[in-house]
C-alpha cells in the first residue's frame, strides 16, 4: 500500500498546482494572477494535501479514517479523500480518481494509468488529470505524459497541463521533484520545471512575453 501512497503524492502535487487562490488581488487572468495562485497553493495547501494522503495511507492498510474511502475495481483501484485545504479542521476539499494496473497481478510495481476524475469543496473549479505512473525503486515514482485541464470558477481561469514527465523522490523523508511540463494559462504559454530544494522541490515558471520566475 506504500505504493499506492507515493502515486498518490502526485495526485497532491497535481491538485495543490491547481488549486485556485480566493484572494481577489492580481486577479487579471495574466502571469501575475498565476503566479500568486501557484504562490498560495503551495504554500498553503501542501500541508493539507499531505495529511490527507496519510489518511489515504491509514485507510488503506486497513485502519478507517473520516473522509476517506478507497474500493478495489477491475484492474485497480479508486477512491476519495477529504482534504482540509484551509486548516480550518473542516475536510472541505475532495480529491477523487483511480489507479488501473499495467500488470493487475503484481499491482502498481509494472506501472499504472492514473486518472484523477474531479476536485470538490474549497474554492469551486473543476479538475481532471491523468498519467502513467511507475516505481523504478523502492523510494522513486516516474509519472510520464502527464496533462491535467482546470477551470477555477472563483478566479475564472483556465489551466492545462502536457507532456509532464517527473521523478519523484521520497528517500531519506523528503519530497523531491526533477521534471518539466508544459503550460497554457488563459492562452499564456510556458513550461513548468521542477528541481530538488531542500528536502522539498520548487518551480522555476518560464515562457514568452513575461518574466521567469521560480517557486518558492
Amino acid at each position: 500500500m506504500s505504493r499506492i501512497m507515493r502515486v498518490a503524492k502526485f495526485v497532491a502535487v497535481l491538485a495543490v498546482a491547481a488549486c485556485s487562490s480566493k484572494n481577489t488581488e492580481n486577479n487579471g487572468g495574466d502571469v501575475a494572477d498565476f503566479h500568486q495562485q501557484l504562490s498560495e497553493a503551495l504554500q498553503n495547501n501542501l500541508a493539507g494535501f499531505g495529511n490527507g494522503l496519510h489518511r489515504l495511507l491509514l485507510a488503506a492498510t486497513g485502519t478507517p479514517q473520516t473522509g476517506v474511502t478507497l474500493t478495489p475495481i477491475t484492474g485497480g483501484v479508486q477512491g476519495s479523500v477529504g482534504v482540509d485545504v484551509d486548516g480550518n479542521g473542516s475536510l472541505e476539499t475532495t480529491v477523487n480518481g483511480k489507479l488501473i494496473y499495467v500488470n493487475p497481478s503484481v499491482g502498481i510495481s509494472a506501472g499504472a494509468n492514473l486518472t484523477v476524475t474531479g476536485i470538490s469543496g474549497g474554492a469551486p473549479q473543476t479538475l481532471t488529470a491523468s498519467a502513467a505512473v511507475a516505481e523504478p525503486s523502492p523510494s522513486l515514482v516516474t509519472v510520464t505524459n502527464g496533462t491535467l485541464d482546470t477551470h477555477t470558477q472563483t478566479r475564472g481561469n483556465d489551466l492545462s497541463l502536457s507532456a509532464v514527465n517527473l521523478t519523484v523522490d521520497l528517500g531519506g523523508g523528503g519530497f523531491t521533484i526533477n521534471g518539466a511540463g508544459d503550460f497554457v494559462f488563459n492562452g499564456l504559454d510556458g513550461r513548468l520545471t521542477f528541481q530538488p530544494n531542500g528536502t522539498g522541490f520548487k518551480i522555476t515558471v518560464s515562457g514568452s512575453g513575461f518574466t521567469t520566475f521560480t517557486i518558492p
